[in-house]
């Protein structure tokens, strides 16, 4: 099957039933959706018959429908495609044209194998029309000849009379009159059934007439007579006729030139009579359509020159656009790279700035917890700087602690002096005791009593002296330990002393690292407060840069957009070109047609 009727079949299918389908459908079967069938592409029967058979399944209906909707709709956009073959009076005319048609079709489109059609007229209103083809495509042409009767808008009654596998046999009625036959009784009844020469019917009219004008004055008893009488204005006729009508012999030459497409010569006949005008018109009519002609050939030379101009530049377009191709192309695919790789950077930037803002949430949370912190370390600083003062001032207690230990150990030191004293006067007082009781044995009886004082004066001088050193080991040893404590205090006192100078230097220490602190916790919080506005900066920048992505998404399916339809252009423009080069064979097949007249 041609491409040419390929593409009608599709291009009627997706007028009745939508691209959808058709593209579904051709791509199912192993065709492009976008295919384009060339007009002498050859395409397997069997693939288009499954692909017309899935578009009747996928509308429940019937493959014989389909078809016949295909043949209907097709003689329609032929008519629109090709109105030169619908210029005839009636669909007889139409019809019988088609013969004509395929064989024109046959001559363009080496390969093609159209049905042949043949239609013969039977009666005024009826004909015979046969269709035979090896594909069978009954449905098609029944449809295609409904189609027919409506674009001449004519009614037909439609009789099958016969099929075969491959051809049917009709019967049409038409409602207006298609054949005028005129008899003409008097030239039939000269022929006898045979006789075809003109002088011989004159003859043998003239040979009757004769007969029956002599019979009344002869009489019917001498018929030897009588016949041979006839014969001579009979032969007489004969001869008469055949050498009047030489001029026809001429005449049929002439028409055989003309029916060979021979118009160069001009005959121009002297008789007096209808063969001079005759020949007259048909001088007429060679010099008619020799002009014609002659401008038919002007306009092939014309539309040769044109079709040549226009090759060159739809081969310059073709070029152009397959350059413009490439280019759209690569900027559709650079447009589409741009656009992935603007959607990544946005997907990165959107991840960055979740973390960022993830990152200012803690610095905003660490922002309020350092607020804390100084706070803190200001109380701290204030509690080091109480407690530096209060460990002054039991610096200067324990200063007094220790002055009162040093006064305790001389006051104990002079507790010792006056020990010593007590121990000086019991010593004193027992050598009195002893001396009293040397006095009183030396006195006797008499000094008896005074020896049991005295006796008991020297035994509580001793015990004074005892008690003495006792308190004197005593306060030796509180004073040893006064001295001790006194001692510890001092050296308490001078790290105490020390510690408190460490304090102090920590407290300003503290105290600078807390003005420190608190001027890095300022720029910290300012900067926080900085990165905020950033955030909220970069936020909008990612806004700003997502809607650029999407833009770039737009920009990348208008390239895609922009390529596919120059893509399609330069599709357009191969199509041009075909046809072109399609119009510049008809041209040529055009201008060796009109060569076969001579003019």
């Amino acid at each position: 099957m041609k491409g040419t009727v390929v593409a009608a079949w599709m291009k009627t299918c997706r007028k009745l039933y939508g691209n959808d389908i058709v593209d579904k459908i051709m791509e199912s079967n192993g065709w492009s959706s976008k295919k384009i069938f060339s007009p002498a592409e050859n395409v397997d029967d069997s693939k288009i018959m499954r692909v017309i058979a899935d578009i009747a399944k996928s509308q429940n209906i019937e493959v014989k429908e389909l078809w016949r909707n295909i043949g209907n709709y097709n003689i329609k956009s032929f008519a629109e495609d090709f109105p030169a073959f619908f210029e005839h009076e009636n669909l007889y005319s139409f019809l019988k044209s088609m013969y004509d048609v395929h064989v024109v079709m046959v001559k363009r489109l080496p390969g093609a194998t159209p049905p042949l059609l043949n239609i013969t007229p039977i009666s005024s209103r009826e004909a015979i029309f046969s269709y035979r083809s090896k594909r069978g495509m009954f449905d098609y042409f029944l449809g295609m000849l409904q189609g027919s009767a409506e674009t001449f808008n004519e009614k037909i009654e439609i009789q099958e009379i016969e099929r075969g596998e491959d051809f049917l046999k009709l019967k049409l009625t038409f409602e207006k009159d298609i054949f005028y036959k005129k008899k003409y009784t008097f030239n039939k009844l000269l022929s006898l059934g045979f006789i075809r020469n003109f002088g011989i019917k004159v003859s043998i009219f003239t040979l009757l007439f004769t007969v029956i004008s002599l019979i009344p004055i002869i009489g019917t008893v001498s018929y030897a007579k009588i016949i041979p009488i006839a014969f001579i204005p009979a032969l007489s006729a004969f001869i008469a006729s055949s050498a009047l009508t030489r001029p026809k012999k001429l005449l049929e030459e002439s028409l055989k030139k003309l029916n060979n497409s021979d118009f160069v010569e001009d005959i121009e006949i002297v008789t007096g009579d209808f063969f001079e005008d005759l020949f007259k018109y048909v001088t007429e009519h060679k010099k008619i359509v020799r002009a014609d002609f002659v401008g038919f050939k002007g306009v092939t030379d014309e539309m040769n020159t044109f079709a040549d101009k226009i090759n060159q530049i739809s081969d310059s377009m073709n070029i152009t656009s397959k350059e413009i191709a490439d280019v759209v192309e690569e900027v559709a695919n650079t447009s589409v790279s741009q656009a992935e790789n603007t959607e990544n950077a946005v997907a990165i930037l959107n991840d960055n700035i979740q973390s960022l803002k993830s990152i200012v949430e803690n610095e905003n949370y660490n922002k309020v917890e350092l607020e804390k912190a100084i706070e803190k370390i200001n109380h701290s600083y204030e509690n080091v700087n109480n407690t530096s003062k209060n460990i002054l001032n039991s610096l200067d207690k324990f200063k007094e602690v220790k002055n009162k230990g040093v006064e305790l150990e001389n006051k104990a030191k002079n507790i010792t002096q006056i020990v010593s004293i007590v121990s000086g006067i019991s010593e004193q007082t027992n050598l009195l005791a002893l001396n009293a009781s040397i006095e009183a044995a030396r006195a006797g009886e008499a000094g008896r009593g005074f020896s049991v004082v005295a006796e008991e004066v020297r035994k509580l001088a001793e015990q004074s002296k005892s008690a003495v050193e006792e308190i004197n080991a005593n306060l030796a040893q509180f004073v040893e330990e006064i001295k001790l404590l006194v001692d510890k205090i001092e050296s308490q006192y001078g790290v105490l002393e020390s510690e408190t100078s460490n304090l102090e230097k920590v407290r300003d220490i503290s105290y600078e690292a807390t003005n420190s602190i608190h001027t890095v916790a300022e720029s910290t919080i300012k900067t926080i407060n900085e990165l905020n506005k950033e955030t909220d900066s970069i936020a909008s920048i990612y806004e700003n840069i997502e809607s650029l992505a999407a833009i770039a998404e737009e920009n990348s399916a208008s390239s895609e957009e922009v390529s596919a339809s120059v893509s399609n252009y330069t599709n357009e423009i191969k199509r041009l070109i075909d046809n072109i080069h399609e119009f510049k064979n008809i041209t040529e097949n055009f201008k060796g047609d009109l060569s076969k007249y001579k003019i």
